[in-house]
């Protein structure tokens, strides 16, 4: 009994290690990329381009992705106007060489 709940331990550490990050945690590391997105500025903040890099080291699986996907879905719905064609620019502007879809309230996070 006792190997049986050390396995399920290690098993949840190692699950846990590997998860997407939050949709509180995706928010917080793309804020500083708003002004951005909505036009207001032309290139993305040091900060910004600092949190896309981070939430990319932490997003392994097509399930994480589709998660961050729904939850920046999300959020740009509380935010006003923007331009989803800018969301594809903030890696290729911050020298990553991820891809971001331009995310609307019509995007299929499932794809």
């Amino acid at each position: 009994m006792a190997r049986l709940i050390a396995f399920l331990a290690i098993l949840f550490f190692v699950s846990m290690a590997h998860s997407a990050p939050s949709c509180p945690a995706v928010t917080q590391q793309l804020a500083p990329c708003l002004t951005f997105v909505k036009g207001g500025i032309a290139e993305p903040s040091q900060a910004c381009c600092n949190g896309v890099k981070d939430l990319s080291n932490n997003v392994h699986s097509n399930q994480d992705r589709q998660d961050v996907c729904l939850c920046l879905q999300q959020a740009l719905s509380k935010v006003g106007s923007y331009e989803p064609s800018n969301l594809p620019l903030v890696p290729k502007k911050c020298g990553l060489k991820i891809n971001l879809l331009p995310i609307d309230k019509n995007t299929d996070c499932s794809k």
